[in-house]
């Protein structure tokens, strides 16, 4: 009986435990997060408000570029992705008898209250001594948009720097560009 008393008391100790760290961690999900934001503030005489037209028509210019080279990338992956779909969709056709298989050693273990073990599965042990481990898990099945998306994010994540080069050209003609840092999740209440 003393023996029963020690491991509930240590199951306890684990629950308490795990309740320490799982609320921990909930504290810290509630802490604010914060994002600088920038303020622009354009020149104030004529000449710096002329230049200013100025560095707008670049960052204009600069931002039909982009676009048209991301537009041509975009154009020139189709055939990357469409190679790239054909691969996943052989490749899930070639698992998935394999997982049948699988699905269907599983199901005829457990219709017969039997443990059930392959291998590549996280097998646990009952009270028995048998085996037990988690239904086998099917593939995913490919979708040509999450393959699209990846090709995009390889290949055609481009950055112009239109941002950057308007930012210098805005400052080199007396403009200010400020930050301000913005609470934008779970921000403490006004006082």
């Amino acid at each position: 009986m003393i023996a029963g008393q020690a491991n509930i008391q240590m199951y306890f100790r684990h629950v308490l435990l795990l309740w320490v760290l799982v609320s921990s961690l909930l504290a810290g999900c509630a802490t604010p997060r914060y994002q600088t934001a920038y303020r622009y503030e354009p020149p104030t005489d004529m000449a710096g408000q002329t230049a200013l037209q100025k560095c707008t028509l670049k960052l204009e210019t600069c931002q039909t570029q982009c676009t048209i080279t991301t537009q041509s990338c975009l154009k020139e992956i189709e055939p990357v992705v469409d190679m790239r779909t054909a691969e996943a969709l052989k490749q899930y056709e070639a698992e998935l008898p394999h997982y049948r298989l699988a699905r269907q050693y599983y199901d005829l273990a457990m219709s017969m209250n039997r443990g059930y073990n392959s291998i590549g599965y996280d097998a646990r042990f009952d009270h028995l001594g048998t085996y037990y481990a988690p239904p086998p898990v099917p593939p995913k099945k490919p979708e040509r948009h999450a393959i699209f998306e990846q090709v995009r994010h390889e290949k055609c994540e481009i950055n112009c720097g239109c941002q950057a080069l308007y930012d210098a050209c805005f400052i080199a003609v007396g403009g200010k560009k400020i930050p301000e840092v913005q609470c934008i999740a779970n921000c403490p209440q006004p006082k």
